[in-house]
């Protein structure tokens, strides 16, 4: 509607406020903390993430992002550079957490270059200057160091080992019941169906990742053929080319958590380019492994001490498994013999 001086101001619109869901929701289309209909609320443990969470997970995401932004920008300026600029960019390239840490005149003196080279390399790679170069270099590492910063706080805090033993048991606990609390019965029933009726199964996984990966493919390999696990096959190229038989019958299974490895994101990338259906083990839809995967099994895995609560991801990866030995014919069948078959190895109890 028009206003003084004949300008066109537009209504604000009333604030509607969000609806909460009643009905299991699509798979990408929730997070962790949404809270089924019927099940009650409970604001300790089932909760939305807060802004804070949020803004993490995202700057993590972003972290890889900067990273190579910052790599690119070297490499593709790297022949027109003069010998101190070069001799720069190497060092960011060789050292790139000490050059964020350390001020200007620490990087110079050490390499033995002026100040004016450090300003002259930022600027040849698109920045106005050393300081903005050196802002977005530390903002591209803190996420990587937020479990550092977190494990800092905790051991500066006066308490007895009790008190921490008992503390990060109830930090399991809490994750535990929030991602019982988010499951949907579609999205368990999907999982169990894409692992029953795959062909074969690639669990992949690393750093804590490879472990859960292990134990993983263990459990499934009681139950069916055709599981392998390839998360300690010599990094990303010793995984691929595992990949090279996948095809549309087969199933991918991915398992990451912060601070998420790259490898693994381009694994799934790699997988789903090739039509094999991926099943995502991993923290929240906000988790870049998130959008690659057909399936995901969410697993809230917060934690003071680490980077991601072990005992959260495993405790879904048993789910999931026992959720198969119930809907597999031959369980009992197939137990018994693999019993039989590790006997030999057995120590009985004393």
């Amino acid at each position: 509607m028009s206003g003084e001086n004949g300008r066109c101001h537009r209504a604000a619109r009333p604030r509607v406020p969000p609806r909460r869901k009643s009905a299991a929701a699509p798979d990408g289309e929730t997070s962790p903390a949404w809270i089924p209909s019927g099940q009650g609320i409970r604001f300790r443990v089932a909760r939305l993430p807060t802004g804070r969470e949020i803004r993490r997970r995202r700057s993590i995401q972003l972290t890889v992002k900067f990273l190579i932004s910052i790599a690119e920008r070297i490499h593709s300026n790297y022949p027109h550079m003069t010998g101190a600029l070069q001799k720069f960019a190497d060092f960011v390239l060789a050292e790139p957490v000490k050059v964020a840490r350390i001020s200007i005149h620490e990087a110079v003196k050490d390499l033995d270059v002026s100040v004016a080279s450090a300003n002259r390399f930022a600027r040849a790679i698109g920045y106005s200057g050393y300081a903005e170069f050196r802002t977005e270099l530390i903002r591209s590492f803190e996420p990587a160091f937020d479990p550092v910063k977190r494990l800092q706080v905790q051991v500066s805090r006066s308490s007895t080992s009790l008190d921490v033993f008992k503390a990060s048991m109830a930090e399991d606990i809490s994750n535990v019941r929030s991602t019982m609390d988010a499951l949907s019965d579609d999205r368990a029933n999907q999982a169990v169906e894409a692992v029953l009726s795959a062909r074969s199964i690639v669990v992949f996984g690393l750093d804590n990742g490879a472990s859960c990966a292990a134990i993983l493919c263990n459990e499934l390999q009681r139950l069916r053929r055709g599981v392998t696990c390839i998360a300690n096959y010599g990094g990303a190229i010793g995984v691929a080319r595992h990949f090279t038989e996948l095809g549309r019958d087969d199933l991918a299974i991915a398992i990451a958590f912060p601070n998420y490895i790259r490898d693994v994101i381009q694994l799934a990338s790699l997988a789903r380019a090739r039509g094999t259906r991926v099943l995502a083990i991993t923290d929240s839809h906000q988790s870049p492994l998130a959008p690659l995967a057909d399936i995901n099994l969410f697993c809230r895995a917060e934690r003071q001490f680490g980077s991601m609560s072990n005992a959260s991801a495993v405790t879904i990866i048993e789910a999931l498994t026992a959720a198969v030995a119930h809907r597999t014919e031959r369980a009992v069948e197939l137990a018994e013999q693999y019993t039989a078959l590790e006997l030999p190895w057995l120590e009985r109890p004393r």
